[in-house]
């Protein structure tokens, strides 16, 4: 997707406005109410309007993963933000129960091992 960066995260408040007052109208807004947040990012992006810092656009690329991956989890499950909230709690585990599971098995082979 096309970005524009400056020195800091920033919006061109001259192109918001023209976009609010000329654009934006009822007839936009029944087209795209339904739109998920990251199709209203990408028209920022795109049109300019917003700019991404210099060098920031992987932190900002993870973000929008994120938010894409537990909005769509909310909708399989059908769940409003507090019943997805309280769905992580749930099924969340503990920082020790998560660096067990990073922990890598006993290897099933060993390719450096000398033949026997």
């Amino acid at each position: 997707m096309y970005f524009e960066e400056a020195s800091q995260f920033g919006v061109d408040a001259e192109a918001a406005c023209e976009f609010v007052t000329c654009t934006y109208d009822t007839a936009f807004m029944l087209r795209t109410q339904h739109h998920d947040a990251m199709e209203s990012a990408r028209f920022w992006l795109n049109e300019g309007i917003v700019k991404l810092p210099v060098g920031m656009a992987q932190r900002y690329q993870e973000m929008a993963k994120r938010g894409q991956y537990f909005g769509r989890l909310a909708q399989r499950l059908n769940l409003t933000p507090d019943e997805l909230d309280m769905h992580l709690i749930a099924n969340s585990v503990s920082d020790a129960q998560h660096a067990a599971m990073l922990k890598p098995a006993a290897p099933q082979f060993d390719l450096f091992a000398a033949a026997a």
